[in-house]
């Protein structure tokens, strides 16, 4: 076991080493001079501060920062602009808001991310939580003004000064500008927009769905052992037998690192059924021992994505998996005895190869022992492929 794990935990470094990858950009220096490069996209939750960059693909990396760049950007669009300019912050738990109602701007220099260009860009900067600018080109930025506090009630408070402000700024006939949300989805729709003669613009993020609903078919070998007070049931280790398991895969994918990350739940059912034979120096010299179930598992965790291009990928699945046995029963000689073994928990590893809407995964997962009034260490040790079909 402990080789499988280091097996994972290898191919695990080696993939999140291998997603470190230099994209084709530019910068301008602190002096004004513009120049091709290769960047690393880390699709940055959190604006940066710090950059990788590359001469070419055989030179040497090197790191530049807010003192060294004016600006910098990628071929596929994204732009990031430095600029010192005043920032309100603001925060979204509930415990860490307090009672002051002002805005409280602040001095700092920041890259921010370009969100919409035209006669108004609009400009993004997430530190914590996401702020958001515009400014005409050429020109300092302006924060678009958003805070909660709590009033001397105790009652929480909304200021949405953004909204006056998207009204007076954008002004385009038929816009409900005051029922728009402090979020990039939505902002970044009215600035388009606006910067489209007022006409409506399909977002340039449609189609992409963060969350996905894949339909599971897995063969799995399993193989059942425990033992029991009673001498006949005794050190049982009944041989691998091959077992389908059926159900869906919802995954929400974490929107940073270029949807690298994802959450999963994975329900899945199945039936089990399997055989041993005990033989004996006594009559009746052997004993026919039939185990059933009928199961269901539930893993909820992590996979990291490895993307070579849009079509395909190698991917790594963490989880944490609970068995849940609805019927259970372990028949000697035709005589039937419940197996109430509740509920079993193991983690679950899984390396896999995506393709469009394909997916197959090696699967290894060792339930940690149960015990029982009848049964004792009761485990299962389950190695599976699975094929996945994205339907949503």
């Amino acid at each position: 076991m402990k080789k499988i794990y280091l097996l994972f935990f290898i191919t695990a470094t080696h993939f999140a080493a291998a997603q470190i990858t230099f994209e084709s950009a530019y910068l301008i220096d602190h002096f004004g001079n513009k120049k091709n490069v290769l960047i690393r996209n880390g699709d940055w939750l959190e604006n940066p501060t710090i950059i990788q960059v590359k001469d070419s693909e055989t030179s040497k990396e090197y790191s530049l920062g807010l003192n060294d760049i004016q600006e910098f950007g990628f071929r596929e669009g994204t732009v990031f602009r430095k600029f010192t300019l005043e920032i309100s912050n603001y925060e979204k738990d509930l415990g860490k808001i307090d009672t002051n109602p002002d805005f409280s701007p602040q001095k700092q220099t920041v890259f921010l991310k370009q969100l919409s260009a035209g006669k108004l860009n609009l400009y993004s900067y997430y530190k914590g939580t996401p702020k958001y600018f515009y400014a005409a080109p050429g020109e300092q930025p302006t924060q678009l003004l958003y805070r909660r506090y709590y009033n001397d009630k105790n009652n929480l408070q909304t200021v949405n000064t953004y909204r006056q402000q998207l009204a007076t700024l954008l002004n385009c006939p038929g816009t409900n500008y005051y029922g728009s949300q402090y979020n990039t989805a939505s902002l970044q729709q009215l600035f388009d927009s606006y910067n489209n003669g007022c006409n409506k613009v399909k977002s340039s993020g449609a189609g992409k769905s963060k969350f996905a609903i894949n339909v599971v078919a897995e063969a799995h070998m399993l193989q059942t052992s425990f033992n029991s007070p009673l001498y006949y049931l005794d050190n049982i280790k009944m041989e691998s037998k091959l077992v389908p398991k059926f159900g869906i895969e919802l995954e929400y994918f974490l929107p940073f690192s270029k949807q690298s990350f994802s959450v999963i739940a994975a329900p899945k059912y199945y039936q089990y059924k399997n055989e041993y034979i005990k033989v004996y120096d006594v009559s009746p010299h052997t004993q026919a021992i039939q185990l059933s179930s009928s199961t269901l598992e539930v893993p909820v965790g992590f996979r990291y994505y490895n993307y070579f291009n849009n079509s395909s990928s190698f991917f790594i699945t963490l989880a944490y998996q609970i068995k849940t046995d609805f019927e259970g029963t372990i028949s000697v000689n035709s005589q039937p005895r419940q197996l109430k073994s509740g509920s079993a928990t193991s983690f679950l590893f899984g390396v896999g190869y995506r393709y469009n809407r394909l997916m197959a995964e090696l699967i290894y997962s060792p339930f940690l022992s149960t015990s029982t009034s009848n049964f004792t260490d009761i485990r299962t040790s389950d190695v599976g492929l699975s094929l996945k079909y994205n339907v949503f």
